[in-house]
Formats: structure tokens, C-alpha cells, sequence
């Protein structure tokens, strides 16, 4: 049974027939840590389902990698901006840890959004949902105190600081490792 299906289902119910043809369209990968989805200038030309596993985005700033986000097991994933509006990506997208991903080009959504119009309804709610995500967790997130940021990332995503790697949590919340661990360690 495909996760990916099960996560749409949670969203939206789908006919049989499109359940099959989503089954029959979806590539099904296993990636190993450090594989790069997406390289900075290359189009995203896929939305990943994360069955399994740990992905980051990160872009290079002034020669030093910074991470932007990681994504956690049962996420839609996806350099957004690349992907919809089909344009070299800023970023890069990259396993974190060994990987089971579910995906389908953008060629592919668009043809179930025409022929199945629950699924439009599907993707408009993932993108509201990644979008109240983003925004409760940047709120005010600039005017945080470096344990203030730690503790919402705890908040809005426990599973992350268990599973990812303290560099790439540090980056993301724009503080040190050494502050990170010293914060972790209290």
C-alpha cells in the first residue's frame, strides 16, 4: 500500500480509479543518507512523499551551508517555489538519513488535478498546511532567544530534534552548534 495514498486520503477521498491511477504513476525510492534530490539551478521537477526518513533544505550563503528546513517522516516535500512555478531552485534538497520517498513529476499532478478534481482540493490543503506550518514556526521567531527558538522547534516539530543532525538543527534556528548543545544540555 502506497503512504502516499493513505496521506492524500487524510485530506480528501479518492475513487477507486484514481486511487489506481496514483499507484500507477508514483515512483517508489529508497535513498541513501547524503543523496541530493535537488541541486541549486535545477528545475524541481518532483513533489516527494516522505514515507521514511529525514530530508533538509539548505542553500549556500556566502560559502556557508544553511539550513532552511528539515522535513520529517509522512511530509510533502519539495522545493515549493521551484516545483510550482517551474524555475531553477535557489536550494538543494538532500537525504538526511536513509530515505523511503513516494513522488510524482509536476507533469503527473497536473494531469490528476485535471482529470480528478478532489485532488486539486488535496494540494490546495497541503499547501495551506505547509504555509500555517511556516508561519507559526517564523512568527516572531526572529525576536527569539536562541533556547526560545529550540524550544519551538521542540513544540512544532518533536520528532525532528531527535532524528536530525545538531549542525543542520542549529543552522535552521540560526545559532551555533556549541549554544545548541549547551542549550540541550541544561
Amino acid at each position: 500500500m502506497s503512504k502516499l495514498i493513505d496521506h492524500i486520503k487524510t485530506y480528501v477521498s479518492l475513487t477507486g480509479e484514481a486511487e489506481k491511477e496514483i499507484k500507477d504513476l508514483i515512483l517508489y525510492e529508497e535513498l541513501k543518507k547524503g543523496h541530493e534530490l535537488l541541486q541549486e539551478g535545477k528545475t524541481c521537477d518532483r513533489v516527494y512523499f516522505l514515507a521514511k526518513g529525514t530530508l533538509r533544505g539548505y542553500y549556500y550563503f556566502k560559502g556557508k551551508d544553511i539550513t532552511h528546513w528539515i522535513y520529517a517522516e509522512d511530509s510533502m516535500v519539495t522545493s515549493w517555489h521551484s516545483f510550482i512555478r517551474q524555475e531553477p531552485a535557489e536550494d538543494y534538497l538532500e537525504v538526511s538519513e536513509v530515505s523511503f520517498l513516494e513522488s510524482l513529476t509536476h507533469t503527473q499532478l497536473n494531469f490528476l488535478y485535471k482529470k480528478h478534481p478532489t485532488l486539486e482540493r488535496f494540494g490546495r490543503l497541503v499547501i495551506e498546511d505547509q504555509i500555517a506550518q511556516i508561519d507559526q514556526f517564523y512568527k516572531g521567531f526572529y525576536f527569539l532567544s536562541a533556547k526560545e527558538k529550540y524550544q519551538l522547534l521542540i513544540a512544532v516539530f518533536p520528532s525532528i530534534v531527535q532524528r536530525a543532525n545538531l549542525g543542520h538543527i542549529a543552522s535552521m534556528l540560526g545559532i551555533s552548534q556549541e549554544t545548541l548543545s549547551r542549550i540541550r544540555g541544561k
